[in-house]
């Protein structure tokens, strides 16, 4: 059984309800800082998401090794994939975009990020860690640029917080918002995710595992994290109780309650990937179990957003 394939938004592509997100197959990653698989089990990684069913794989030139590895894991295979990969915006000190570099760093990360996907033309690429204030003219009318000379077919922004994906889905350029949604992490999905419905615009959810805090991994967090590592506990005392592990029920809350095309999972395990593919075939958890989850709260919320843990 593999998964149904579905639509994207307004765009014309199809993609599976699960994705693989493969970031920690490229670089240190999630709250231990796990390192990355080798080569040969990274691409035995990919082979296998396919075998399941996945056909959604997303990357990012800041991702290490991650963009070479995929494009040469999915040779052959490139016309039943779609591959979502991100471009970094030049920056000043201060945060600032800086316009005198936009269309060069654009240009060369596109270029480098077909040369190590092997693919003529990019399907969907994301502005990476997207801000509110990004979106200047002079982007957007680069971003048209490349999709007329059909370098990209799509763009879309990846961002954290509130104020940049509102920001976003105001510029017909954007097709596509990935977000941070999660059991404890739940505050976009009341006013975001049903403007993204009515205009049409495809939602990608990420981190809802929250880089491992809703897994065995959250064992690691220190007493800097004490409301965090105390809430992702309650949501495994739910789990314990459901007879499930934490991640089956975190994986099932976000698939199945935020009414999203696409849920990334990122894993260096086969194992893992496997028990994600399960869990999604499981369906939605039960009615009383959403409510439990839905009472828990984390009493220090910013540490939900994992740019601010080492600041913690």
């Amino acid at each position: 059984m593999t998964f149904p394939v579905v639509a994207f938004g307004s765009t014309n592509l199809q993609v599976s309800a699960l994705g693989l997100g493969t970031v920690e197959l490229g670089l240190p990653y999630g709250v231990d800082n796990a390192p990355p698989p080798s080569p040969t089990e990274a691409t035995a990684l990919i082979h296998r998401a396919l075998e399941g069913g996945i056909r959604y794989f997303d990357t990012a030139a800041a991702y290490g090794s991650s963009e070479e590895l995929l494009g040469a894991a999915l040779v052959g295979r490139r016309e039943e994939v779609v591959v979502c990969t991100k471009v970094t915006l030049p920056r000043t000190q201060e945060g600032k975009l800086c316009p005198d570099r936009l269309t060069e760093q654009i240009d060369i990360s596109l270029a480098e990020s077909r040369n190590k996907l092997r693919r003529e033309q990019l399907e969907l690429v994301l502005l990476h860690n997207a801000e509110a204030m990004d979106f200047t003219e002079e982007l957007l009318t680069i971003l048209e640029s490349h999709c007329k000379s059909g370098v990209v077919c799509y763009w879309g922004a990846s961002t954290y917080g509130r104020e940049a994906p509102f920001a976003a889905i105001d510029h017909a350029d954007i097709r596509c918002l990935q977000v941070a949604y999660n059991a404890l992490d739940r505050a976009l999905e009341t006013d975001l995710f049903p403007l993204c419905r009515r205009r049409e615009v495809a939602l990608v959810l990420r981190s809802v595992f929250l880089q491992g805090v809703l897994s065995h991994r959250r064992n690691v967090l220190n007493g800097r994290f004490t409301s965090l590592r105390r809430a992702a506990q309650a949501a495994a005392d739910i789990a314990d109780e459901m007879g499930v592990d934490l991640p089956e029920l975190a994986l099932r809350f976000a698939l199945f309650e935020a009414g999203a095309p696409i849920t990334l999972v990122g894993t260096s395990s086969v194992f893992e990937l496997a028990a994600n593919v399960d869990a999604w075939h499981r369906g939605p958890l039960p009615a009383d179990v959403v409510c439990r989850l839905r009472e828990i709260e984390v009493d220090d919320p910013h540490l939900l957003n994992p740019a601010n843990w080492k600041k913690s």
